[in-house]
């Protein structure tokens, strides 16, 4: 008894020394942690895609450059072995839902998800790793019949009417352990609001009455997918009109807005080619659906990140990143894990856990 009183005096004692030597400029490492993570279909490789696509006339060749970006874009999605659901939806959804001043009842299949691009059917509502003929069913899918009757654009809350319909052909897109993804397609801004805004897509009305503050649609989907903030499993990316607007003379701020607050990608609708755009767009839902929480804060510089037994190195590009906000692990370009990988983080953590 006397003997274990003594051994546990001693340590006590020459743990109070070695903190107290040093002054400010002590360091010292607590014991090593390790999270040991591994993706599987029930975990951070679920993505369900929503493409919200302008159905107006002067909407065709930026249709068809999405069409031509789609390989790019779909690529990596296939190579790792991701779970995912790919659908599209106008920007007429709006009119579908029940609750709109001016509301139809012959509107009530506005908001279905698209198969038809005015001359041929693909038949498949919800494009998924099992389609032997992804890219021919989204050539059809994102090249919506047009709509010449002159609506203005609501992209949110055409998204926010599909996603929430019950009907057959939508019910089931969205998975409660999936990342949501939502990927607006449109040369005009949104003017989304319970009446019409007239004149708002051409004036730039951004002050109407009519209008539903952007930060709706963002509450919208945080309410949706049960999450928020640095740890928020959904995003909103744009292929709009951003830099040097090619059609109708202005960028569109609304659309930018929800991008930028949801850690979406925005990309040019006036470039010739969607091609990096896309691959952006991708690249930023392969990073934010691939991210690993770890359980304790850790001390960076001991990080080490090992994927399927290889060392991962530390780089913004093909290698892996801490997320201090969020404290988690992300992963970029290569090095965004395939479906399976037994993924490990060792680490220092940054204080002693007590519990």
């Amino acid at each position: 008894m006397k003997k274990s009183f003594l051994s546990q005096l001693l340590v006590m004692s020459s743990l109070v020394i070695f903190v107290g030597c040093g002054s400010d400029s002590t360091n010292y490492s607590l014991l090593p942690s390790a999270e040991i993570f591994e993706q599987t279909t029930a975990f951070n490789n679920k993505l369900d895609i929503l493409f919200v696509i302008s159905d107006k006339p002067s909407m065709s060749s930026h249709q068809a450059k999405l069409v031509a970006s789609f390989a790019t874009f779909i690529n990596q999605f296939v190579s790792k072995g991701f779970d995912f659901k790919i659908a599209v939806v106008t920007t007429s959804a709006y009119m579908a839902d029940p609750t709109l001043n001016g509301y139809d009842s012959a509107d009530v299949a506005e908001a279905d998800f698209n198969d038809s691009d005015g001359t041929q059917n693909s038949g498949i509502y919800v494009i998924t790793p099992d389609d032997p003929n992804i890219l021919t069913d989204f050539a059809i899918n994102a090249k919506p019949d047009k709509n010449t009757s002159g609506q203005d654009g609501r992209a949110f809350s055409s998204f926010r009417q599909a996603l929430n319909s019950t009907r057959p052909i939508n019910q089931g897109f969205l998975r409660p352990d999936s990342f949501l993804a939502v990927v607006i397609v449109d040369n005009a801004d949104d003017f989304s609001g319970n009446g019409r805004c007239v004149g708002c897509n051409v004036s730039g009305r951004y002050n109407a009455p009519t209008l539903d503050a952007v930060s709706v649609y963002k509450d919208y989907l945080e309410t949706l997918t049960g999450t928020s903030g640095a740890t928020a499993r959904f995003n909103v990316s744009a292929m709009t009109q951003s830099a040097s607007p090619c059609q109708g003379g202005q960028n569109m701020v609304r659309i930018m807005d929800l991008a930028n607050t949801t850690n979406g990608v925005i990309g040019d609708i006036c470039q010739s080619d969607f091609g990096a755009s896309m691959a952006e767009i991708s690249n930023q839902i392969s990073t934010l659906s691939t991210q690993f929480f770890l359980d304790r804060e850790p001390i960076v510089s001991s990080i080490s990140v090992i994927v399927d037994g290889a060392v991962i190195a530390q780089d913004p590009n093909n290698g892996w990143q801490y997320n201090a906000t969020a404290n988690s692990i992300t992963f970029h370009g290569t090095a965004v894990p395939a479906q399976g990988s037994q993924i490990m983080v060792n680490f220092d953590p940054l204080t002693i856990d007590t519990n």
